[in-house]
């Protein structure tokens, strides 16, 4: 009772320095994870909050624990940065919305910049000519205003980077997250159970499909004009091909959802991808558990992966260990070549502790210190959005896939295009394996 009193009394001081939009997004900064030890009702468990909202991220503050992510423990300082966050979510919005201020900020950016090199070069001028220094006092004032310029020009800078961020986080969290559409979005998934249409004999079915879900951001540029709301609609895609998969007798299905490499792309891109595995792995989750599905998540930089993120994936994972209908692998921040390094770092501990000798080492081995020990290689590997190359995916394991490029974007794709690529492995693709 005491702690839900100190939110409240949080809540109502911050609700003076926000406007009624803001004020949805309160609840998302005071949490019971912040309040002092002696409020908090110990019988319960703090759940740990998870909100990628407009100002998330904003300031470097994930969603974390007061312990790993607040560089205070008390309530104060939460509340303190709360505020600085809606305060300047304020100003950027004024700043964006006001064309006068568009204009006349850089106008006296410029003017400033000028200004401070112009009296720089004119006062070095005067001295030299005259073989003087100038005075103290002169010399202080100048310092100061000197200094006072620069930190004019970079705040002016700074502040004109994170209005950026602001606006694009705006649009990108509008967009992606809209609770109507997605509660259409999951009673429709829900009600479409699909059928076995292939026809393919089930011991010519492939075992394990492998897919490269390539061309989301394309597809959200030409249809909403946002790259971004391409991922959305890919994850959806994604639960509908493993219900595909499931009708005709696949086995596993191992997706590539996000590289090592991809962490090197827009930040604002980044935060969405991360915010849409926040989101759903919780609904992952219940669909597995409710279908079966074992769910495995494969990574090589698994230190890159956001804490609130990290804890939805161990959920889910120690969840569903126990599903055998189906096996899901989802690669998220994985290399290939890192997972082939990771896995000869560890016969190398073996060798020096002596578990192993250097002539027992062979690629069945090797197999199995692979992310994908649990399971056989892929029979088919399947890229969309008409690019041919495997982009560092399963390497090792691809080594004798048949692979399968489709030119449509991965959003696109339907259920005949997988009936395609399963009645063309099992009727035009003959596997010799060297023979």
């Amino acid at each position: 009772m005491a702690a839900q009193n100190w939110k409240s009394r949080a809540e109502s001081v911050l609700s003076q320095f926000i406007n009624s939009d803001d004020s949805l997004h309160v609840k998302s900064f005071i949490t019971d994870d912040v309040a002092p030890s002696y409020l908090q009702d110990n019988s319960s468990t703090n759940a740990l909050s998870c909100s990628y909202g407009v100002y998330d991220r904003l300031l470097g503050c994930d969603c974390i624990d007061g312990a790993v992510g607040h560089v205070g423990n008390g309530p104060c300082f939460s509340v303190v940065l709360a505020w600085i966050k809606l305060a300047l979510g304020r100003v950027m919005r004024m700043y964006l919305s006001n064309p006068l201020l568009l204009a006349l900020v850089p106008l006296f950016m410029g003017v400033g910049l000028g200004f401070w090199i112009g009296r720089r070069s004119v006062s070095s001028s005067r001295c030299y000519r005259a073989n003087i220094q100038p005075k103290n006092h002169i010399s202080l004032w100048k310092s100061t205003t000197d200094f006072v310029l620069v930190l004019f020009v970079n705040v002016s800078a700074h502040l004109f980077h994170v209005s950026r961020l602001f606006q694009s986080r705006q649009s990108n969290d509008s967009e992606l997250f809209v609770e109507e559409r997605d509660e259409v979005t999951r009673q429709e998934l829900r009600s479409q159970e699909s059928t076995r249409e292939s026809g393919v004999d089930l011991k010519l079915v492939p075992r394990h499909i492998a897919v490269i879900m390539d061309g989301n951001r394309r597809y959200g540029k030409a249809k909403y004009g946002n790259a971004t709301r391409g991922h959305w609609d890919g994850s959806k895609t994604l639960i509908e091909f493993t219900k595909w998969c499931m009708a005709e007798g696949v086995q596993a299905l191992t997706v590539y959802a996000f590289s090592t490499e991809n962490w090197d792309r827009d930040p604002a891109e980044v935060s969405a991808l991360m915010s849409i595995f926040c989101k759903y792995c919780e609904e992952l989750r219940v669909e597995a558990l409710q279908r079966g599905i074992q769910i495995h998540v494969l990574e090589t930089e698994s230190e890159r992966v956001p804490p609130d993120v990290r804890e939805g994936i161990d959920r889910m994972v120690s969840q569903t260990k126990h599903c055998d209908k189906f096996t899901m692998n989802i690669c998220l921040s994985y290399g290939a070549r890192g997972e082939i390094v990771n896995a000869c770092k560890k016969i190398t501990k073996e060798v020096l502790n002596g578990s192993i000798d250097l002539d027992q080492i062979g690629e069945d081995h090797l197999q199995k210190m692979m992310l994908t020990g649990h399971c056989c290689d892929p029979d088919v590997v399947i890229r969309t959005s008409g690019e041919e190359r495997l982009s560092n995916f399963l390497l090792w394991q691809s080594a004798y896939s048949e692979l399968f490029f489709l030119k449509k974007q991965w959003p696109e794709l339907k259920k005949e295009d997988l009936i395609g690529v399963i009645r063309g492995y099992a009727e035009g693709r003959e596997r010799r394996y060297g023979k």
